[in-house]
């Protein structure tokens, strides 16, 4: 567990791999293995639209050459998928699955993450997970309907969250220093370094970027 909270701690670059932005199964893995040659620190695998045979099938080749590389292989919103292909957890949101039953089925080695809004979405929960995405951070036609979170409840949530927090939301490396500045040391993107061609440059300079703002602000 210990080494677990060494492991979050030390996360700078949340990649998040989208099954919908692509057009057939030979791009994302091609997309999947770009990523993982490129300094990121965690990959999550998202699909909304694939059935769980055909989700499986994918997070089964991709778990084990996430394992290959030691780069933690999170599945979004099946717990029951992430155990048999040996992922390293699940991530969850507002309408997905239960935290305590994501925790029943993947034990207490596993890592869970889940979305929220703000310090009231948190509380419930806090105890249970082993971080959470905040976000939006910046404007994002992903979430059309959502507003920004303002930077007053950024440093609200870093000044009282116990488990570590990544920003989501917008991402990219004109905007990462301002969430350092506010106390976030680690980022997660959908769109950055997915849906342009040079993925290893891009993510390089933007953990280049967010080290650098980490070292001058003091993050942890």
């Amino acid at each position: 567990m210990k080494l677990k909270k060494q492991q979050l701690k030390s996360w700078k670059i949340y990649a998040i791999l989208d099954e919908s932005f692509f057009l057939d199964r030979r791009e994302l893995l091609k997309k999947f293995h770009s990523l993982i040659e490129s300094p990121i620190d965690v990959l999550q695998f998202r699909s909304k639209n694939l059935t769980n045979f055909s989700i499986y099938r994918l997070a089964e080749k991709m778990a084990c050459f996430s394992r290959k590389k030691k780069i933690p292989f999170i599945i979004n919103d099946r717990p029951e998928i992430a155990l048999s292909v040996g992922a390293a957890g699940v991530h969850l949101g507002k309408s997905d699955v239960s935290i305590r039953i994501a925790r029943k089925i993947l034990g207490a080695g596993a890592i869970i993450g889940k979305t929220i809004r703000g310090y009231r979405d948190l509380i419930p929960f806090e105890n249970e997970l082993d971080y959470a995405a905040v976000g939006p951070v910046f404007c994002t036609p992903l979430k059309p309907g959502l507003k920004p979170i303002p930077c007053g409840r950024l440093r609200f949530l870093v000044k009282n969250t116990r488990i570590p927090l990544v920003a989501i939301g917008g991402i990219n490396l004109s905007n990462v220093r301002k969430i350092v500045e506010n106390g976030i040391g680690a980022v997660a993107f959908v769109r950055y370094g997915v849906t342009q061609k040079n993925t290893c440059e891009r993510i390089k300079n933007l953990k280049k970027c967010i080290l650098s703002a980490t070292e001058n602000k003091g993050v942890l």
